[in-house]
């Protein structure tokens, strides 16, 4: 290749970085943007739910999830993404293959949000319903109470799992398996139990058999 061809491929080549250069600048500033609007929304959202103590009013402390905690989070990643998105575009820096699956993964996300919100609600349910089996004193009150609040947290995940296209069918199968389980183990429990109430009305029905001879 001659001297001249190699300059003029140079020459090309720093014309098109020249060129670049704008792009890459505005998808910096975006970027920036993104960061500062999302980081600064979530921490507005965050000292609402703070300050009217949600995280208090519908889950007891000590539990795996904070409201507080995962939805500015939510939130803040849903705008990044946003302007993530609008920087990759054709646009801007024209990487239309990483725009199009950062748009997929935004479209996503308020499927994602009703999902948590579902298992969010039914586990408030669940916990309410717990209590109040707890609180009645009933026989087997704290089994049944457990069996209802995991029989609930299931139906959210169940309803939820479809939202995020994922097929049920797996959590499905589990349930079967913990129900067959707690079936089994009700019906060697009670078996059990039997086993002895006999005992005990045999050894009673002898024992007056004998104060009559």
């Amino acid at each position: 290749m001659s001297y001249p061809g190699i300059l003029g491929i140079l020459n090309q080549f720093l014309i098109s970085f020249m060129n670049f250069l704008p792009r890459l600048g505005g998808a910096i500033i975006l970027l920036i943007i993104g960061w500062v609007i999302g980081t600064l929304f979530g921490k507005i959202i965050k000292k609402i739910l703070l300050r009217y103590k949600i995280d208090e009013r519908i889950i007891k402390k000590g539990r795996i999830f904070k409201v507080s905690e995962i939805f500015p989070l939510i939130i803040s990643w849903l705008i990044y993404l946003i302007f993530i998105q609008i920087a990759l575009s054709e646009e801007v820096l024209g990487i239309t293959i990483l725009s199009e699956i950062t748009k997929t993964i935004v479209s996503f996300i308020p499927s994602l949000l009703e999902g948590v919100v579902i298992i969010i609600v039914g586990y408030i349910l669940a916990e309410y319903i717990k209590e109040q089996v707890e609180k009645s004193k009933m026989i087997y009150s704290e089994i049944v109470a457990n069996v209802l609040f995991f029989f609930v947290i299931y139906v959210s995940i169940a309803l939820a799992l479809p939202l995020w296209k994922i097929d049920p069918y797996l959590v499905n199968n589990i349930l079967l398996i913990i129900i067959a389980c707690i079936g089994i183990g009700l019906a060697i429990a009670i078996g059990f139990g039997v086993k002895d109430v006999v005992k005990e009305l045999a050894e009673e029905y002898f024992r007056k058999a004998r104060k009559k001879i």
